[in-house]
């Protein structure tokens, strides 16, 4: 774990030397400011705190895809295009650790970004609104099990190419298409029981988000973020297995 540790602590400096992260920050918080604002204009007393994070963390679910999406496309790519990634693959570090150092660095920068937004709760409370902690808390889960899937997949996307632009286009296009396709492709609602119907609602990230803002996340939901998580981080260390050649 040692090696994972100094990948994730050299991916951390990489990722704040450069300005592409305080510009994603800046324009994952102004969004998700701006819907903020949306739901605490719908009620303005702020008297129920629940109400108005159930709907915006609901709503930002969306965007923060697109946003990690975006922050993860030169962790591989980058590499393969100035070859340290070979030099990085030759020295004593196991694949699967490059994979889960990149990954950690990533949910951290995530879990940063999101600290910021508690400053929403903090002003809804200031004006005296009520809050039940357990959906809070859960909704915050649930956006951060979300932001790991982008992260995986991304981090998947640049191990195929070495443009960040294609790696972007593929990240982001993909999990636009996990985000919909209960909705895209799934038809008559919930009354339609055929078994690919079903298949493509589980599969469907958006599916699985609403369990999370309620405040009663589902042990299958959780279960759901986590093997995407998984299985695109296994798919991303075969792909470095095949570059090592083994």
């Amino acid at each position: 774990m040692k090696n994972t540790y100094y990948i994730t602590q050299r991916e951390l400096y990489a990722y704040f030397a450069s300005p592409i992260a305080y510009i994603m920050m800046a324009f994952f918080l102004a969004f998700s400011g701006a819907l903020f604002g949306i739901f605490f204009n719908q009620n303005p007393t702020s008297a129920d705190v629940n109400t108005i994070m159930r709907g915006w963390s609901g709503s930002v679910g969306f965007f923060l895809l697109i946003f990690v999406s975006i922050i993860t496309i030169r962790l591989i790519a980058e590499e393969q295009r100035t070859g340290t990634l070979e030099l990085l693959l030759t020295s004593p570090v196991r694949d699967w650790e490059v994979v889960v150092g990149k990954f950690f660095a990533t949910i951290v920068l995530l879990l940063l970004t999101l600290a910021f937004t508690l400053f929403y709760l903090v002003l809804m409370l200031i004006f005296g609104g009520r809050a039940d902690w357990g959906p809070i808390i859960s909704g915050y889960l649930g956006l951060l099990l979300i932001g790991g899937v982008a992260a995986a997949f991304g981090i998947l996307a640049s191990s195929l190419t070495q443009s960040q632009a294609v790696a972007a286009v593929i990240g982001i296009l993909v999990c636009i298409i996990l985000w919909f396709l209960g909705p895209l492709f799934v038809s008559n609602g919930p009354t339609n029981s055929e078994w690919w119907s079903v298949a493509l609602s589980y599969a469907s990230l958006e599916s699985h988000v609403d369990s999370f803002s309620r405040g009663s996340p589902d042990l299958k939901d959780i279960f759901y973020y986590v093997t995407m998580i998984i299985l695109f981080l296994g798919v991303t260390v075969q792909i470095l297995k095949m570059r090592r050649g083994e």
